[in-house]
Order: structure tokens, then sequence, then C-alpha cells
């Protein structure tokens, strides 16, 4: 043995190593790397469930904003619709009430000849008096200055009825 190394120790020593290493091998290593695979799989199902999540919410959103969109355009059509059916109903009332305006025309015109009519048979009528009065008064007055006088009283007389009749 030179230099005092005794090889049995060193050998029974490396021995006690490499048995020491393999008992801590065999108790501590496979159960650290069996939960070190057990956290990564933890954490990767985590990472799987966000991101299928994040998905379906993606899927979600793009279905909601399809929904919306319809939905726009359904209200731009329900819109043009009301708006077609406020223009008719519009169109229809001004119909009716040029309608009514012309009957209302008419109504106002026939009574306004009717009255026209009447005021003038009453003014004929009120002339003929007149002149029978006149003509009577003539024929037996033989004095055509108190005819006259007389005439124009009873003009004046039948002048003031009309206008409280009025």
């Amino acid at each position: 043995m030179p230099l005092g190394i005794d090889f049995a120790q060193i050998l029974i020593h490396f021995f006690n190593v490499i048995i020491l290493f393999g008992g801590l091998y065999f108790l501590l290593y496979g159960p650290v790397k069996k939960f070190m695979q057990e956290r990564e799989d933890h954490y990767k199902e985590i990472d799987d469930e966000k991101n299928a999540a994040l998905a379906e919410a993606e899927k979600m959103k793009a279905e909601r904003k399809e929904q919306l969109d319809h939905l726009a355009e359904e209200i731009a059509g329900e819109k043009k619709k009301a708006a077609m059916e406020i223009s008719q109903m519009r169109s229809q009332k001004m119909k009716d009430a040029q309608e009514e305006a012309s009957r209302i025309i008419s109504k106002a015109e026939a009574e306004a000849e009717q009255k026209r009519k009447e005021i003038v048979g009453s003014a004929r009528d009120d002339i003929t008096g007149l002149v029978a009065d006149m003509a009577d008064k003539l024929l037996m007055d033989g004095d055509t200055e108190s005819f006259y006088d007389a005439f124009l009283e009873d003009a004046e007389k039948a002048a003031e009825r009309g206008a409280e009749d009025a």
C-alpha cells in the first residue's frame, strides 16, 4: 500500500456511495419525478381547460355577434316596413282629408247657391211687391210726387226689414 492508501476501504466506501445513491434514487427520485409529472399534467390540464373555455367563449362571442347582426338586419327591415306603413297611412289620411274637404266645399257651394236663390227670390218678390204697390198708387193717385214719396218710404221699410232679417 503505497502512501497509506487502502484500496479495500476505498472500494467499500465506493460501494456504500453507490448503495446510498441507489437507495436515494429509488426512495426519492421516483416519488419526486412522479410528483413533478403529476404537477406538470395538472397544470397542462388546467391550461387545456382554459384554452377550451377560451375557444368556447370565442365561439359564443362569434355566435352572439352573428345574432346581433341578424337582429340588426331584422330591426332595419322592421323600421323600413313601419316607415312604409306610416307613409301609406299618411297618404291615405291625406286622401281622406282631401275627399272630406271636397265634400265640405261641394256642400258649402250647394248651400251658398241655395241661399243665393233664396235671396234673389226674396229680392224679386220684394221688388215685385214694390212695383205692384207703385203701380196701384199711380193708378189710384194722380199725384206723382206723393206717389214717389210713398215709394221711397216703402223701399226704406223694405230695406230695414231686409237688414233685420239678415
